[in-house]
């Protein structure tokens, strides 16, 4: 039997089954899974190993790369600078990052960056993840870039450009770098180790190995497999240059504990252990629908404000939850009704053929929908 520690509230035991059961089943080399409700932690479980001998064990303080499962990290901070009445959804990107206007995009708004609808899902030519996540290089290739299409039209998935496209206009306002600003805002108050790069060596050390994905997701447009392939890796994701390296969208590195505590604190409307962070308003709407077509890369897609909505195309655990994932498996789930939000990150990418068709997702998935009606 495949060892898994950690704690499990008995009214949530099937999850712990569920993760013990990937694990037997070789579907996960290692993984972490939180889960918390109304603000309290009720699921903390690490199992199975870091390494590709897999001699070396998941420990509770392991941390993996969860790609673009960061970008709830930076849906919460646009939240919370327009709560702060700093950034319009509604206004050119370049009233407040001027140089970001040439080639005919001094219209693109952030609202329509986090509905995928920008017009720049991609920047325009091949490039390297590190030429990416060098963010300065990454701001000048965006502003020497075109359109791909008319704003606000295709939605087109900003797998790299999304990051960068909202945390511009952020730094612009309040004069931090990005991923300072989200440590003082979020992370270090909610005590949630959500790191966007590492340059410690001893935090380096406990980065898990990824075992690449078993096939890529087959993708169902000529754009998409643009926007998807442009950006390219060099070297393995724990490298040291890798692991130093910052795009907001997509170098996330953490773990399921880390997450659920961000997600608990939108599950809880924004206010955590008597801290308001977010108006609970701000995040109603954020979760309410705002775009529901063909995405060129993710299929039918039903968005709030960056975050993914139950749909009959994906379903969500509940109707009421919202979401969003990472390349390889990694997701955080939130839900305003039940108070209940769920993280979790592995090493083993993706094993199932298009996205969100991972059977690990949809077990937990199925699980946590039941957990929610029972305790309605």
């Amino acid at each position: 039997m495949v060892d898994v520690n950690g704690t499990c509230d008995e009214r949530f035991r099937a999850l712990e089954e569920q993760f013990r059961a990937n694990l037997e089943q070789g579907l996960d080399k290692g993984a972490s899974l939180a889960v918390t409700l109304h603000g309290e932690s009720v699921v903390d479980l690490w199992g199975g190993t870091t390494d590709w001998g897999q001699t070396q064990p998941w420990t509770e303080d392991t941390l993996v790369r969860v790609f673009s499962t960061s970008k709830v990290m930076v849906m919460v901070t646009v939240l919370l600078v327009v709560d702060r009445g700093l950034l319009d959804l509604d206004a050119p990107i370049a009233e407040y990052w001027p140089e970001f206007a040439r080639h005919g995009k001094g219209a693109v708004t952030c609202r329509q960056v986090l509905l995928h609808k920008s017009g720049l899902p991609g920047f325009g030519r091949t490039v390297t993840f590190l030429e990416v996540a060098d963010y300065d290089n990454a701001i000048h290739l965006l502003e020497d870039a075109e359109l791909w299409y008319e704003p606000g039209t295709v939605s087109c998935y900003h797998p790299f450009t999304f990051g960068h496209l909202l945390a511009e206009p952020i730094r612009r306002i309040t004069g931090v770098p990005f991923d300072e600003f989200f440590h003082r805002e979020f992370a270090e108050p909610l005590g949630a180790e959500f790191h966007f790069r590492l340059t410690s060596p001893d935090d380096s050390t406990r980065v898990a190995q990824l075992w690449p994905a078993a096939k890529e997701p087959d993708l169902p447009s000529e754009m998409g497999t643009r926007a998807m392939s442009e950006v390219v890796a060099t070297t393995e994701w724990i490298d040291t240059k890798q692991l130093a390296a910052f795009s907001p969208a997509s170098s996330g590195i953490t773990n399921g504990r880390a997450m659920a505590r961000v997600g608990a604190m939108l599950a809880q409307g924004g206010e955590l252990d008597g801290r308001r962070y977010i108006r609970r308003s701000s995040i109603e709407d954020a979760c309410r629908e705002h775009s529901y077509q063909e995405d060129q890369v993710l299929g039918t897609m039903r968005l709030g404000l960056g975050f993914g909505l139950d749909s009959p195309e994906f379903p969500a655990p509940t109707p009421s939850t919202f979401h969003w994932g990472g390349y390889g498996g990694s997701f955080l789930t939130m839900d305003l009704e039940s108070g209940i939000s769920c993280g979790f990150a592995q090493n083993q990418l993706s094993i199932g053929d298009e996205f969100g068709d991972d059977p690990r997702l949809r077990a937990f998935w199925s699980i946590l929908g039941d957990i929610s009606r029972s305790l309605a």
